[in-house]
């Protein structure tokens, strides 16, 4: 469970298990807090391959100023 606390006085707002967004008023100093739950990565499979490295980067920018010939 999760303390969820007032972003300027500290206060303990709340214990939450799981929440997607909320908003709580903070009764001592009265700022809204809003707070977003980062949705977590799906759990990778066992046995499943590692993704490619993705850089260097495999496609090639266009060439811009003069062309040679």
């Amino acid at each position: 469970m999760e303390s969820i606390r007032c972003g300027s006085c500290r206060r303990l707002l709340a214990k939450a298990a799981a929440y997607q967004a909320i908003e709580i008023k903070c009764p001592r100093c009265g700022t809204i807090n809003r707070l977003m739950r980062a949705e977590s990565p799906a759990p990778e499979r066992p046995g499943a391959p590692s993704p490619e490295p993705t850089w260097p980067p495999t496609t090639t920018m266009p060439q811009f100023g003069r062309s040679h010939r």
